[in-house]
């Protein structure tokens, strides 16, 4: 999940919805988690951000109560940028079938070991497309 949280009604606070929704299961892990916690609290981001600092530590409450935390342990180092490698790690770790993601190191590389990695926007069309067809 990107780090744009900050963006109301974005793609991800869709995603977030959706999550919510049991549309799909969140992999983290504890590097994602205290990344993800470091930077929606940067103070140049918190003027940007839609959520007040409360609502932020909910979330990431939430996120930890409720995804697949996964160990962390796995290693992985396949993107140029080495910080991104955590959310491979973790896909691998829980055998997941996708990486979310805006960040281009991530999205150049298209798959690794059988894990495709896709923009928030890609996602979301396709997690609609698969709803359409269960109804």
């Amino acid at each position: 999940m990107s780090t744009r949280l900050w963006r109301l009604h974005g793609n991800e606070d869709q995603l977030i919805r959706a999550w919510q929704r049991d549309v799909f299961e969140l992999v983290l892990s504890p590097p994602i988690l205290e990344e993800l916690g470091r930077a929606l609290f940067y103070e140049k981001l918190c003027r940007f951000r839609w959520m007040t600092d409360a609502e932020v530590a909910d979330l990431l409450q939430a996120l930890a109560q409720g995804s697949a935390l996964v160990s962390g342990r796995v290693k992985v180092k396949a993107s140029r940028d080495p910080d991104d490698d955590k959310f491979l790690a973790a896909a691998v770790e829980a055998k997941a079938a996708f990486v979310v993601t805006g960040a281009r190191d991530l999205l150049d590389l298209k798959s690794y070991r059988g894990v495709r990695v896709v923009r928030p926007v890609q996602f979301l069309s396709m997690i609609r497309r698969a709803g359409r067809r269960k109804s």
